[in-house]
This record gives C-alpha cells, structure tokens and sequence, in this order.
C-alpha cells in the first residue's frame, strides 16, 4: 500500500482531475447559449482556480513531506558565483517549508544564537534603556520581520536557506529573494560565522557586511531583469510595510540597517573589485561603528572600566555605535546625533539584580573627547525627561522617577564618559550615581 506521502499527492491530482471533468461538462453543456467572451470568461476562471490548487497541492505535500528541498536553478548558482569571485564548496541547500513552520524555526534560531534567557535578558535591557516600549516584544518582532521578506530566510546558524511553500521561482521578486539567499550562503561557506557568539555589536556589524553583499545582489538582479524586460512590476509588502510602522524607532533601525547601512558599505566595496571584497570578508569589521563611519577598521575597542557589581550581571553588552544612535533617534538633531556617534569609542551596558524581585541597568559610553560628551549629555537628559513623560531636561546626577517608580538618571564618572541608570531602588541609584 502507498504511504500517505506519496498518496496524498494522488489524492490531489485526481481531484483536479475530475474537476477539469466536470468543468469540460459543464462548458459542453452550456456552449449553446454561450459566447466566445464567456468562454474566455470560463477558461480565465478554470485557469485560476487550477493554479490556486496547484499551490493548495504544494503546500499539502510540504505538509505532509516534512517540506523537501528546493532545485535550485543552475544559472542562478552561476550568477552569484561569478558576482563575488567565489565558488560553492558544496551545493547550496534550500528547503521548502510551511510558512507558520518557518517562523518556528526563525525563533528557535534567533534563541539559540542568543543562549540561555539571552532573549529574555535583552529585551528587559532595551525596555529599562528606552529602545522598547512596555508591550514591545523582541522575539516577535525579530521573527516577524525576518518571515515577512518575500518568504525566505537565510539560517546563519546552519548555512542553509529557507524558502515558504507558497515560494514561486517563475515569479522575479522569487529569483531575487532567491539571489540573496544563495549568496549568503555561497558567503557563509567561506567566511562561516564564529560558533561562540561574539557579542551583538559584532553580530550586527558581520550581518551587515553579508547581508550588504546580498541586498547588492538582488538589485543587480532586478537592475538586469529590467532591462531584459523592459519594466519590473515590483509589488509593494503590504505586511511588511505595515509590520515597520508599527516598530519603535530603534527597531525599525536595528531591521534596516543591513539591508540599507549594509548594502552601501558592501557595495562600495564591490565597485573596487572581488580582491577588495574578499579582503573585508576575511577581516571584517568588529563594530557597527566601522559600518557607519570608519570604512572598515576592523580594530577592537579597548574594554572599559566599570563598577563592581554586588552579584554577577544577567547580561552584559555592548549597544555600539549604532545603539548610541538609535536611542537618540527621535531627539529631532539628526545631525547632532551623527556628530555623537562619530566620536563613539566604546560602551557598555549591565542588567544585574536590585532589590528581592528587580532588575536595574547601568550603560556607560565612553567618548573620544570632551565636547562630544557635552553634546551627548545635554541629549541623554532631554531623552530620560522623555523617558518619565516631563517636558523639561532632567538635572545631571539627579534621579527622577517614572511612573513604574524606577529612578533614572544621567551622570558623568569623567570628562568623556556619560552614565545612564535604570533601578528599582534609590539606593542602587545613589551608589552607582557617585562612583
């Protein structure tokens, strides 16, 4: 007897055959009293209806098959091989898999790169600092961006790609989803991430070089389709245009910045050549500050110098450059807010435990000079007063109080270091205010 994998396809196929039957039927017996125009009607309709159980069939089998892996066309390998001078160690693997499937499979992703509560850690930090709001949630809306690009998804943690079941390759927004998936994979081969994480500065500033290189490819497949073609009809992600809108700004920047930030600094490397390329690829930058300004230093931060802490820290991060600049988004000093993050040296933020059930964060950054930090200071009091809902700036070393009675504060350990505190208890804010 045939397993139910392969009979369920069967199943499909002689459904659809008995409805073209009945359709045939249903044509004969009503030719008389119709028209050419309705039988064009008639066909357009049936053609429909066959290409919407076409997909129903696909997706089923997926279902039923545990997904299957895509064939990926021979042409488009070429293409991408060819673009960044490299060739596949082995042959690029793309799955198939349902959409809900997908999303599963993007959060466990992100979780396991993050470790242990990592997840959990982060967005209690990004909540205290200002980047989330009280009812954001960053798993969600990670995974919801990621499954939300055109249906497919390029897992850094295994190399491989993945693709929904509703993924058509006859469709050219598919081929260039395709292009970019192929090339981070293609990258991933010979320059693979590192299996410890490296800590979410670098990851931000790694996935901003490989996924630039990626976004550069499905332009230039775009760019030579139109041409080809005349015109590309490119419709618009209505869920992911809706999805953005709804983000708070550091994480609409977070999501844009490899595909925008990314994309310009791969691609001027790309316009000098594969050696040049490569030569990044194979030293990359450390900090999202080398994606922003620098041109590619791939030097590493002097590590800083912060408080004891009473108990061991859940988490301990750097927000970079590019954190900086977020969370100075909104100030309305587009221009102020470069002149800061351009004179970023290093920084570092601590979630660790206040009081019986709290948590507090301290975040140090450290400045190249003294003028920079009077410009990030006179921001960091305007951004707590927004933080608490006041109109004017908050005084430095002075601790106001939010409406969940946490005490935040701005202060200056030196010269050209800027502090902002988040705790539960006021004397978690004495202590650490002074040092």
């Amino acid at each position: 007897m045939p397993s139910p994998q392969t009979l369920l396809p069967w199943i499909i196929a002689g459904v659809i055959g008995v409805a073209g039957i009945l359709q045939g039927l249903h044509w004969r017996s009503s030719s008389g009293t119709g028209d050419l125009a309705d039988l064009k009607t008639q066909l357009r309709l049936a053609s429909e209806e066959n290409e919407m159980l076409r997909r129903e069939n696909e997706s089923l089998r997926s279902l039923a098959q545990g997904g299957g892996e895509v064939s990926v066309p021979q042409e488009l390998i070429d293409r991408v091989e060819k673009e960044c001078g490299l060739r596949y160690l082995s042959s690029p693997i793309l799955h198939r898999i349902a959409a809900e499937e997908l999303r599963d499979r993007i959060s466990a992703a992100i979780e396991s790169r993050l470790g242990p509560s990592g997840i959990d850690d982060r967005q209690e930090s990004y909540k205290l600092i200002g980047w989330l709001r009280a009812d954001d949630d960053l798993l969600e809306q990670l995974t919801s961006v990621r499954a939300a690009v055109a249906g497919g998804w390029f897992d850094d943690v295994t190399g491989e790609g993945w693709v929904t079941d509703r993924f058509d390759l006859r469709n050219i927004p598919e081929q260039a989803v395709l292009m970019g998936i192929l090339s981070r994979i293609l990258l991933f081969q010979h320059f693979p991430s590192n299996p410890s994480y490296p800590g979410d500065d670098a990851a931000r500033a790694r996935e901003a070089l490989h996924q630039g290189v990626a976004a550069g490819s499905e332009a230039r497949f775009y760019a030579a389709s139109a041409l080809a073609i005349g015109f590309v009809p490119l419709k618009e992600n209505s869920e992911l245009k809706q999805l953005m809108a709804s983000l708070s700004p550091f994480m609409q920047g977070l999501v844009l910045f490899p595909n925008v930030t990314g994309k310009a600094y791969s691609e001027s490397l790309y316009v000098r050549g594969n050696d040049s390329l490569q030569s990044v690829l194979r030293s990359p930058p450390q900090t999202t500050y080398s994606i922003l300004f620098s041109g590619g230093s791939a030097s590493d931060p002097k590590a800083l110098g912060l408080p004891l802490l009473p108990e061991e820290p859940f988490l301990t991060e750097t927000a970079g450059a590019l954190g900086l600049r977020l969370w100075l988004a909104d100030s309305g000093a587009a221009e102020l807010v470069d002149q800061i993050a351009m004179n970023w040296k290093n920084d570092r933020y601590l979630l660790f435990p206040d009081g019986q059930e709290s948590v507090a964060v301290l975040w140090d950054i450290e400045l190249e000079n003294a003028s920079a930090a009077d410009k990030l200071e006179a921001l960091a009091l305007k951004r707590v007063a927004a933080l608490v809902g006041q109109h004017d700036p908050v005084l430095l070393g002075k601790a106001v109080i939010s409406s969940q009675d946490r005490h935040i504060q701005i202060t200056r350990p030196s010269a050209t270091r800027i502090r902002f505190l988040n705790t539960a208890e006021a004397v978690t804010a004495e202590k650490f205010g002074r040092e």
